[in-house]
Parts: C-alpha cells; structure tokens; sequence
C-alpha cells in the first residue's frame, strides 16, 4: 500500500483562491494533507466536507493557524503554540490501516534574517524534546519551516523587493542552524533524498527562489520512502497559493 502525504501553505488562509485550492488538492489525491497558513477555519471546513477528509484545525501563536486532513481517523491530536514552538506545531496521530503514524504538522517564523532563525532553531530544538518523550513510533515532520537546508540555493535577486532590502541588512548571508539541527538527529530530507542536485523550490509560484517547505521521515519512515516532489500541476497550482505543494510517496506494509 502507498501512503501519500501533501503539505502545503495555503497564503492567508485561500479564501480567495478556495476552487483553486480544491482543484489542486483533488490532483494530488493524497491521503493526508498538512495545511500551513490554513488561517480561515471555514476554508478548512469547506475542503475538508468537498473531498471527504476527516479534519482537525488549530490556532497558532498569532494570526497563522494549522489544519490537518486526513483519509484515515485521527486518533489523537495536540496544537504546541507557544515559544519557542512558534507559529505552530500540531501533532496528529492517524490510525492507518498498518498502524498508528503520527504526524508533525510544524509552521515556523518566516524571514531569513539571524533573530529569526535562531528562533527555528530553538523551535527545533522544543520539537525534538517533545517527541524523545512522547516516543510516537513511525513519524514524519512536514510543513513550511521557513529556514534554508545546507547546500540549498536562494534566488535573493529573484525575490520580491522588500525582501530583498531586508537581507541587505544581514550583507545577503543566508544562516543554516535549524535544518541541520534536524538532520543530526537522524531525520531524512524526503525531497534531497530523492532529488541530490535539484532545487526543490517550493516559493514563490510566478518566480520559484526557495526551499521553504519540508517532509523530514525518521529511520523507520524513510526506509519506505518511495518518492518525493513539489506538485507543478495542474496550472490552478500557480494562482491557488505562492507556495508548491510538497507530495512524499511512502509504502506501508
């Protein structure tokens, strides 16, 4: 059996790119979808009754919320929002027809400058303490982390303006801490394991410069990983969201 998993930021909630959302997600056609940026809990409710998904939604820290959606019962569910876990993490524990996985649905602070990634690497940090506790068995950590992986390029001359002067701040240096944090412990980069030389951009859809968004498999999970993509298709992707989603393939036995 195959298990799919999408992640995917829906920029403001999507309540104004609702039908183009919808469309995306019915041509992935996968079993559980990770929703960062899901703002609007009635577009969440609205997807999730239109395509037959069991759902949980959450609030984040600030005006960022989360959602899950999932073809399997959710058996368990926790929403982690306050500092360092900021904007949110929220952990779902599915019933799937070979076992429980749980599933680290994670939105970190934006912005490359220092502050903030210092920020995501003590969210990091917090997230790994609460699973070594909890000891969830097979686990998967997804979502729009916001941070750049080691040997990722960012297409900075690409990116809108503002960004641009923001970075000049900091002389255009990109900062790695969180990502790597991750990867020491264990944990495999769906996408890099797939694709060793390609760029993986998944922002921004009408100029692609970066690698925000992340399916991270433990030992477990990523000995079953089959495959890893950013979803380019159908065209309603490139005007439902300024992210790609992110789709894993998995086999469960």
């Amino acid at each position: 059996m195959t298990l799919r998993i999408l992640t995917y930021n829906l920029e403001f909630g999507g309540r104004q790119q609702m039908a183009a959302i919808r469309e995306v997600l019915t041509h992935a056609q996968a079993d559980v979808v990770a929703l960062t940026e899901a703002d609007d809990p009635e577009v969440v409710q609205w997807l999730a009754d239109g395509l037959e998904y069991r759902h949980v939604w959450a609030r984040g820290s600030g005006d960022r919320h989360i959602a899950t959606l999932s073809r399997f019962p959710i058996a368990d569910w926790r929403i982690y929002n306050t500092p360092p876990l900021t904007q949110a993490v929220l952990e779902t524990r599915l019933e799937t027809p070979t076992g429980f996985l749980t599933l680290y649905n994670a939105h970190f602070l934006p912005y490359l400058l220092l502050p903030f990634e210092i920020r995501r690497w003590q969210a990091v940090g917090k997230l790994l303490q609460i699973i070594r506790e909890s000891d969830p068995g097979p686990h998967l950590i997804v979502g729009d982390i916001n941070a750049i992986a080691p040997g990722d390029r960012v297409l900075q001359k690409r990116n809108p303006a503002r960004m641009k002067r923001v970075m000049l701040l900091q002389l255009r240096l990109i900062f790695r801490l969180a990502i790597p944090r991750l990867l020491r412990t264990g944990y495999v980069d769906c996408f890099r394991a797939c694709h060793p030389h390609d760029d993986g951009f998944t922002w921004w859809t009408i100029n692609p410069t970066t690698r925000y968004d992340y399916i991270f498999a433990d030992l477990e999970m990523a000995a079953r990983l089959q495959a890893c993509r950013v979803v380019t298709e159908p065209t309603a992707v490139y005007r439902a969201s300024d992210h790609f989603p992110l789709l894993a393939k998995f086999t469960i036995l």
